[in-house]
């Protein structure tokens, strides 16, 4: 085994080496790893109703549901062909009133169709004789240039996350079948025009409107609400055009959206397009040596706090006797609403930041292992009967006995109709269909699927960390993670070929050779991220990256952690704290420490113990806020509450 060496600087104390050895049994080696708050709410790892659900299986079932022989039963056929604009159609829910009328299908339901059964081995270009990839064509308006959420479409009242997600998928479909020549040129097109929208929006020193007139060239406000985070959105389409044609403009409109993201006051979490945001700021800082602040991003989509649409997020805690830690959608609407696509598209955009930001290894497994639990239960079948809207409801119940669990319902209140929790949706409290079940949420269970898959060992997760079309960058990354307190033995299937794996959070390779398979061993509360490289290949550490064969891997990594003390803690006259720091490259030296406390701040340099009197800032609960700048550059930051005294 192969070993490249990290450290452990203690601040206060003493200077040590860790040589990467594991935790012993019923023991956890944080590692370098940090924490996301939101997450470390959860009880346990392991949700104590854990089962793994087959979510390949129902992708693949809802697929064939749609796109193959329309069986006979209630609210059958789901899918038309639309002759008006030479493309086909579903509606949003099933026993939806806009089914088989032309130009209401939405990009959000078909796109996300045709990507998820794509990213699951589905040829969708010729799918019983059938190219449903160019006919994605409708969607693209010649008039204002740009994809659309609806055939024949306008982006006059639109709403902005309406046009740029049915984008971002339009653009992964592309990158996904680069023959369909029309689709790219349209997808190319589309990142043109909101580059030009981009350019708009910043010279007017703002992100924060409700959609883009294309028409006019200019955004609007509804004096309703506002969708700050198009910014992300944005962002990601910039990088997709960035990396399909090198257009140094589209790289700094990527810097100038991630700007915009992290220096807003509080949250611009909308719908779904902050999701990718984490990911790609973890790229920026890896590979070009960006310092944007992933903690703020991940906690601005996860912590419910958005200013735009009060207590979006990720949900916590437990409804009745159902553990739903993971689950996204509203954490305050009658106590908490969490919708099954916001949950599969959170899970598929922020798949690749393990990928590009190792530190976030262990948090994002215990979401990922929670996530796909609770996710269960959106499908029929997995919740008792009488939590389900369709109960009762003839017409529902036929369509679910032959469509099984392909069809997930569109949401999870936390309690309703008597019950908790309540599975059902929207479209039968508002009329808007029949029934809950949601199509549009089902075309989105196959992106979820394609990155999150289970392995030999129960609650032991394989994320895979390349999830994102037109965006691929590196080489193939999973993550793996432990949650169990004792040592386990994990089955790690390869392609074919002979591989070597270089575990991106110890920076070391932990397998040589390896064909069929590798079996791994993972401490307790173990977490690695595993690039696979060409048996044999050199790993080059030059300049804080990781390369094989020129191709980058793995970039150098600094954790910051406050030690002995607790959120919350009384603290009094002079206080040291101890500062924790582990650094992955072994050349760097920390250049200077950051206090702040109450908006003041205090530098010390290398070796300096941090040191500060409580009474120069006055009693009461104060946030204290520590920045380590190192020698390379990197720096990371830790904050902890604490109730100063006299």
């Amino acid at each position: 085994m192969k070993r490249l060496t990290a450290f452990i600087l203690v601040i206060i104390m003493i200077v040590m080496t860790s040589c990467g050895q594991g935790a012993q049994e019923g023991e956890r080696d944080m590692n370098g790893q940090k924490e996301i708050p939101r997450i470390a709410r959860y009880g346990s790892e392991i949700p104590g109703d854990y089962k793994w659900f087959d979510y390949r299986s129902a992708a693949l079932a809802y697929d064939a549901l749609l796109y193959g022989e329309q069986p006979e039963g209630a609210y059958f056929p789901l899918l038309w062909q639309d002759a008006a604009h030479d493309t086909f159609g579903f509606a949003a829910y099933v026993g939806d009133g806009r089914t088989g009328s032309n130009g209401s299908q939405e990009a959000v339901a078909t796109v996300a169709s045709v990507l998820s059964a794509t990213l699951l081995g589905v040829d969708k270009s010729s799918q019983n004789g059938i190219n449903y990839v160019s006919q994605l064509h409708a969607y693209f308006s010649q008039e204002e240039a740009v994809v659309l959420n609806n055939p024949g479409g306008s982006s006059q009242g639109a709403s902005m996350w309406y046009m740029l997600y049915p984008a971002i998928l339009f653009g992964q479909v592309s990158a996904l079948y680069p023959e369909e020549t029309q689709i790219r040129e349209d997808a190319l097109t589309t990142m043109e025009s909101w580059y030009q929208a981009y350019l708009v929006m910043k010279e007017s020193g703002s992100f924060d409107y409700t959609g883009f007139d294309f028409s006019a060239m200019q955004p609007y406000a509804n004096g309703i609400w506002k969708e700050p985070d198009c910014a992300a959105g944005i962002a990601v389409l910039m990088q997709m055009g960035y990396d399909m044609t090198g257009r140094q403009e589209y790289g700094e409109a990527v810097a100038g959206c991630l700007d915009y993201l992290t220096a807003y006051e509080g949250s611009p979490l909308y719908e779904v397009l902050l999701y990718f945001a984490p990911s790609l700021a973890a790229r920026l800082n890896a590979q070009q040596g960006k310092a944007y602040d992933v903690d703020k991003l991940l906690a601005d989509s996860l912590n419910g706090s958005s200013i735009p649409r009060g207590g979006w997020g990720s949900i916590t805690g437990q409804w009745g006797d159902y553990t739903v830690n993971g689950l996204i959608g509203s954490t305050s609407d009658g106590g908490g609403y969490a919708f099954s696509m916001n949950t599969f598209a959170g899970g598929y955009a922020l798949a690749d930041l393990a990928k590009y930001d190792p530190r976030y290894a262990r948090a994002l497994g215990v979401w990922y292992l929670n996530a796909a639990s609770a996710s269960r239960y959106f499908f029929p079948g997995e919740t008792a009967p009488e939590k389900q809207s369709s109960t009762g409801h003839e017409a529902a119940m036929e369509f679910i006995g032959i469509a099984g669990k392909a069809v997930p319902f569109e949401g999870i209140r936390k309690s309703s109709n008597s019950q908790t929790p309540w599975v059902g949706g929207d479209p039968t409290v508002y009329g808007w269909a029949d029934t809950d079940l949601s199509l549009y949420s089902g075309g989105h269970t196959g992106m979820f699927a394609a990155v999150a898959e289970a392995t030999d060992v129960d609650a032991i997760l394989r994320i895979r960390c390349d999830g994102t079309p037109g965006m691929a960058s590196g080489c193939a990354t999973s993550l793996l993670y432990n949650p169990h307190d004792r040592e386990k033995k994990v089955t790690f299937t390869l392609p074919e070929g002979r591989w070597d794996l270089f575990d991106s959070v110890e920076k070391q390779i932990v397998a040589e050779g390896a064909e069929g398979s590798a079996v791994l061993t993972l401490g307790p509360g173990q977490a690695a991220v595993l690039v696979e490289v060409p048996a044999g290949t050199r790993i080059v550490h030059e300049n804080g990256q990781y390369t094989a064969n020129g191709v980058w891997i793995a970039s150098d990594t600094v954790t910051v952690e406050i030690g002995g003390l607790e959120n919350n803690d009384k603290v009094s006259g002079r206080v040291k704290l101890e500062i924790l720091v582990t650094a992955t490259d072994p050349e760097t030296t920390v250049s200077e420490v950051v206090l702040q406390i109450d908006g003041k701040e205090t530098l010390y340099g290398p070796g300096e113990d941090v040191i500060f009197q409580t009474g120069e800032y006055g009693t009461g609960s104060k946030n204290v806020n520590v920045t380590v700048r190192m020698s390379d550059g990197k720096s990371d930051a830790a904050g902890i509450r604490l109730n100063f005294e006299q």
